[in-house]
């Protein structure tokens, strides 16, 4: 019976040990405050939540990005897309990229990806673009199945009819004007080699395949892909595309001098539409781009306008913007950390005129190089 229960002792104990633990968390927290009090490297401070006021500071969050590519019979590059995302994921834009376009030493995208591996290709195509990527995917012949099989026939314009040589004679395959491709011819149009075809040709018909399919994916595609497609990564950038507006890049592109069947683009106008897509890119591998914290000293300075871009231009990776403590500084200062990032803090003062360079040596810190933006830069 309930009532003739002998008394445990350790029923007592138990409160006791709980209230003795709950003490020595208050003390240790009360130990860790008083330290970071006291310790020069920080102290707590009221958060800033109005953005024209002193010591506030925001996060930057990177533009969103995926690299797009579709693999051939072979395991090769037939085509590759970098996507964008705009504000709030509503939209995007994208720039399609011939497979013969030289980034290296005489040689081109494609070559690139068939002589390493996926993640060298990463680093290679990231440091030409000087750029890295959220995230990546390559799509084999069953994957594009699988996609096309759920969104149905294809409308693409092709401005050159394809060809095949029978006996020395040509034989249309896909004749010129507008194309309806069912879902089993595709990958076919895609990985077709037709003859004497040009380079130029060739990616011009890829740019049209892409803006024809981005062009038309709808929200109801993306969701019924969601649990079948390449992951949800990829996915969130179709159903962002889905959202909004979609834009896709031109390039100004011309022949190589050493060989017709190569492509190039001025670096100067590669790097202009790239900011203009991705105009908060992240490293495209280690210390590939300055984190950069850029910190208006003045009061009301368009950061955003008036420094990001030229400073995104010369190396920067921009993950804090804010506001000094106190405005009415007078002269812009460049901070950095670490020796290594001399070079980005020297390029940071070409951008910021009558800027001063400081070093700071610093074992850890969130960024590689502080901007802080004095009246003489704009002036």
């Amino acid at each position: 019976m309930k009532g003739n229960r002998k008394f445990l002792w350790w029923n007592w104990l138990l409160p006791l040990v709980i209230v003795g633990i709950g003490l020595i968390g208050l003390l240790l927290v009360q130990d860790a405050t008083d330290a970071i009090l006291e310790s020069a490297d920080g102290d707590f401070a009221e958060v800033v939540l109005d953005p024209l006021a002193p010591g506030f500071e925001s996060y930057v969050t990177s533009t969103p990005t995926h690299l797009l590519g579709i693999k051939g019979p072979g395991n090769e590059l037939i085509s590759l897309v970098l996507l964008s995302l705009f504000a709030g994921d509503k939209g995007g834009t994208a720039i399609v990229f011939p497979v013969d376009l030289i980034i290296g030493e005489n040689e081109s995208i494609g070559d690139i990806y068939s002589a390493v591996s996926e993640a060298e290709f990463l680093s290679e195509l990231g440091g030409y673009l000087q750029l890295g990527f959220n995230g990546t995917s390559f799509l084999d012949e069953e994957a594009i199945d699988d996609y096309f099989g759920v969104a149905g026939p294809l409308t693409v314009i092709l401005n050159d009819p394809l060809l095949e040589l029978t006996d020395g004679e040509p034989k249309v395959i896909y004749e010129s004007g507008e194309l309806s491709l069912a879902s089993s011819r595709v990958f076919d149009f895609l990985s077709w080699e037709s003859e004497e075809e040009s380079s130029y040709n060739r990616w011009l018909r890829y740019k049209n395949f892409w803006e024809s399919w981005l062009g038309s994916i709808s929200g109801d595609e993306t969701e019924t892909l969601q649990s079948i497609w390449q992951g949800k990564d990829l996915n969130r950038m179709f159903k962002g595309i889905s959202s909004g507006s979609f834009i896709i890049q031109g390039l100004s592109l011309s022949e190589s001098e050493d060989s017709d069947t190569y492509l190039q683009v001025e670096d100067e106008f590669l790097s202009s539409v790239l900011l203009n897509i991705v105009p908060f890119p992240i490293s495209p591998y280690e210390n590939g781009r300055a984190k950069i914290k850029l910190i208006d000293g003045v009061g009301g300075v368009d950061l955003v306008n008036a420094f990001v871009p030229e400073l995104v231009a010369a190396g920067a990776e921009i993950k804090l913007l804010g506001n000094a403590q106190e405005f009415g500084i007078r002269e812009s200062v460049i901070t950095y950390y670490d020796k290594n990032f001399l070079n980005f803090a020297e390029a940071f003062g070409k951008v910021i005129d009558a800027s001063a360079i400081e070093f700071q040596p610093l074992s850890e810190s969130a960024v590689d190089v502080t901007v802080l933006i004095g009246s003489n830069s704009l002036q």
